[in-house]
């Protein structure tokens, strides 16, 4: 009978099986939440039962077909299924098996699947979760989407390279959902929030530490202004790519205070999210500035090569519409063929010892190709001539960041 309690009666796919993926660990939460009250809500009388974090698919399956004495009704909770699914990697979260992974993948799953054939066993639900970087694919996803539901939350569209801003319009709107939450009262001035979503970027987590602790600062029924943030929420970390960046869009600005709070050993992130030892960053600032420099160089020749010369004019790459109308339907693919008919050409992909030349995507290119027309061939060439020098510095012991700045700056400076 629709509606009544106990074992074997009739319950939505949508609340029985359930996986939740999202791009980010704190929308996960928030999703794997709601994904196990609206579980909870189709089992009234339920015990929640969250499996152990080694647990595999056979075990899983084994509890869907293994009825408790003691509890006729149960939903299973498996807050973290990274190694079951096809995805790509979320930076800072858990790696992911990839498509070249997808048969052992499939293969691990596989008891699962079995369980799953006939749909799920009365009086039990079950939701998953996976922190990915990407929608999941792979057979167990293709399972729940055939008899459950999959919840897919991807992070919002971040701002274009053109949009002079931290956060987009939409990363802002889940920014101040999350916000509002965490503190229902706290008052913002529109300087204090804006102050905030610069000094953060998109981090929902540390967004709802930050804000949370603004409120209790700014105490009860008090505008929280923008001196208040300033003082008490410490700027965004640096990245490589906030220094690649502020070299392609030769910001010195922006390289001074990277490389300040590299001198001052404040945390710096590699492409991957992970903290770079302060060993090791005098290197690899070096060595992303000079690939960096080394393939700006290329493409301005590449350029005069296929008679492109002219679109080196900061004035006219810089149009909004350049890249849509100019470079993605015309130049990119000219450049494209020109660097992959060059072995000698400094864009490489592929593992050690076989890599080959790729060039790179579209995007990225006129990133480049943009950059690349903010500075001359004498700026680009005297900066490789003296990276020598600099490098034999970078391998004296203690002296990891201290020779980079000046060549750098004046290399960003010399317009």
């Amino acid at each position: 009978m629709p509606g009544s309690s106990g074992p074997g009666r009739q319950l939505s796919p949508e609340t029985r099986l359930i996986l939740v993926a999202a791009g980010d660990d704190l929308l996960l939460e928030d999703a794997f939440r709601d994904a196990t009250e609206r579980a909870v809500g189709g089992m009234p009388e339920a015990a929640v039962e969250t499996l152990s974090d080694d647990v595999t698919p056979e075990d899983v399956a084994l509890e869907l077909n293994s009825p408790s004495l003691f509890n006729p009704e149960r939903v299973l909770l498996v807050p973290d299924i990274s190694q079951w699914v096809v995805a790509s990697t979320s930076p800072g979260g858990p790696k992911i098996p990839s498509r070249k992974d997808a048969k052992g993948v499939d293969a691990l799953v596989q008891p699962l699947l079995s369980a799953l054939e006939d749909g799920m066993p009365d009086g039990v639900a079950l939701v998953m979760g996976v922190w990915c970087g990407a929608k999941p694919t792979g057979s167990l996803v293709t399972a729940v989407e055939d008899a459950g539901h999959l919840d897919w939350i991807a992070t919002p569209e971040p701002p274009k390279p053109w949009e002079d801003c931290a956060v987009s319009d939409a990363q802002k709107t889940v920014l101040r959902r999350l916000r509002v939450r965490a503190a229902p009262d706290a008052r913002f001035a529109p300087a204090a929030e804006a102050l905030l979503f610069e000094r953060l970027g998109f981090a929902p987590r540390r967004l709802v530490q930050e804000t949370v602790k603004l409120s209790v600062a700014a105490g009860p029924d008090a505008l929280i202004d923008e001196a208040l943030v300033r003082r008490l929420v410490l700027p965004l970390e640096g990245s490589l790519e906030k220094l690649q960046d502020a070299i392609l869009g030769r910001d010195i600005r922006t390289a001074v205070t990277f490389l300040d709070e590299g001198r001052r050993g404040l945390p710096i992130r590699d492409w991957s999210g992970g903290h770079i030892d302060d060993g090791a960053l005098g290197i690899r600032v070096f060595n992303l500035a000079i690939d960096t420099f080394t393939r700006m160089l290329y493409l301005r020749g590449a350029a005069r090569a296929i008679g492109a010369e002219d679109e080196l004019n900061p004035q006219k790459n810089s149009a909004r519409s350049w890249y849509s109308q100019t470079f993605k339907p015309r130049l990119g693919p000219k450049l494209k063929s020109h660097i992959e008919a060059d072995p000698g050409a400094p864009f490489r992909s592929g593992p050690k010892g076989k890599t080959k030349t790729k060039a790179p995507t579209p995007w990225a290119m006129q990133r480049l190709f943009r950059g690349a027309s903010l500075y001359s061939d004498e700026d680009l060439i005297r900066s490789l001539i003296e990276a020598g020098q600099i490098e034999r510095r970078l391998r004296r012991p203690g002296n990891s960041l201290e020779a980079v700045p000046g060549w750098l700056l004046l290399t960003l400076g010399n317009s």
